[in-house]
């Protein structure tokens, strides 16, 4: 009978308190801090805001202004460009490289999305290349790849 109400008042000294407990052993009071009776309260849909609104720096595209042919110079090779073309329904197109495959594009406020596929190689899997925006005109696209180092940008103009 002892230990049973020794029980309940441990069950009810942890009902009330928390994170710490009291518990009363021959006259003797005992405090015992144990984490795991720590109640947390529930975050997961405290303060979401959308990422969009938190950057200061969002560009705000029109995915009619991406439609077309995007070039740059192949590295190392001035004379020789690569890139790629974006359609109105939603398909993109690779230009001059052969062995990267772009399938579809999709805009999402200022990020481009580029499915792609390599051709030629043992794994052909689909990759989705993410990119952010950084400029737009009707002449240029400066995009930075989120998995590259900061500062660097792939600079792209219109090919007609």
């Amino acid at each position: 009978m002892v230990r049973f109400n020794l029980v309940c008042l441990l069950i009810l000294a942890v009902a009330c308190n928390g994170a710490k407990h009291r518990e009363v052993v021959k006259e003797e009071e005992v405090v015992l801090d144990d984490s795991s009776l720590v109640s947390i309260a529930d975050s997961s849909n405290a303060g979401i805001t959308d990422s969009i609104a938190a950057v200061a720096d969002t560009l705000h595209v029109d995915a009619a202004k991406l439609i077309g042919r995007w070039i740059q110079p192949v590295a190392g090779l001035d004379k020789e460009t690569q890139g790629f073309q974006l359609r109105k329904n939603g398909t993109a197109k690779s230009i001059n490289m052969y062995t990267l495959v772009y399938e579809k594009w999709k805009l999402t406020h200022d990020t481009l999305l580029l499915w792609n596929h390599s051709e030629g190689v043992k794994d052909t899997s689909t990759i989705v290349d993410t990119t952010i925006i950084k400029e737009l005109s009707d002449t240029s696209l400066v995009l930075f790849p989120v998995k590259a180092a900061e500062g660097y940008v792939e600079k792209y103009r219109r090919q007609n």
